[in-house]
């Protein structure tokens, strides 16, 4: 069963501004029987009917933290719970109403999978969700224009050139981009910890080169065993 599939759900903890705290979904009368059901919960607690699907953010959808510290096992735990209980096959038996309600909550679900399985789109999304009035406090961070990303954008553009491609250049421009992954997640977590909001659009931006550079790299055909040197 999924957590939190009714009820609510209140911050764990109070460190970084939009960093924790599930956004709850109030309460609200079943259509159904006309009893009090919560506003997150997928059935109503007294008839069993399905509801119809809260104005919800995506994390509060899949029943996460608002954070930007999510791991992928948790999402795909997380969707795979919702879609479970919300299957078609498990919900024949209900009305065409019900089943068209489910449909809405298994769309709903699959497009907050979307937004937070990306950790760029979902550095994006909290600060949006964050986002104060006025500029963003704190100091912007490393973007994708400096002259690290410049040299690794150009060590990917000459293996795509290169016939036959050096086998050791592919491995350091491998380790470079996953280094500067890591070092890029790593910055934003910190960046939304202590609520330097300003450096999460450039250091998103970076992420999101970062990962283009990565799937780039994964197109380059690396050199062919010869025979004669096995």
């Amino acid at each position: 069963m999924v957590e939190g599939t009714g009820g609510t759900e209140g911050p764990r903890n109070g460190v970084g501004q939009g960093v924790s705290g599930v956004v709850p979904g109030g309460m609200s009368d079943c259509w159904a029987c006309g009893k009090p059901v919560s506003g997150r919960a997928l059935f109503c607690h007294n008839c069993g009917a399905i509801q119809p699907p809260a104005d919800l953010d995506a994390f509060a959808r899949l029943n996460l933290e608002r954070r930007f510290d999510v791991e992928r096992a948790v999402l795909d735990r997380q969707r795979a719970g919702f879609t479970r209980i919300l299957a078609p096959e498990r919900l024949k038996t209900r009305g065409p109403q019900e089943r068209a309600l489910a449909d809405r909550h298994r769309q709903a679900v699959e497009q907050a999978y979307a937004i937070l399985r990306d950790p760029a789109a979902r550095a994006r999304y909290l600060l949006d969700l964050v986002r104060p009035e006025g500029p963003l406090p704190g100091t912007p961070g490393k973007g994708p224009e400096d002259a690290d990303m410049a040299d690794l954008a150009a060590q990917v553009a000459d293996l795509h050139a290169a016939n036959p491609v050096d086998e050791d250049l592919l491995e350091q421009a491998t380790l470079g981009v996953i280094g500067a992954i890591a070092g890029a997640l790593v910055d934003l977590s910190a960046a939304f910890h202590t609520d330097n909001l300003a450096a999460v659009p450039p250091l998103a931006d970076r992420l999101s080169l970062c990962q283009q550079l990565g799937e780039a790299l994964g197109a380059v055909t690396p050199p062919a065993n010869d025979p004669a040197n096995d």
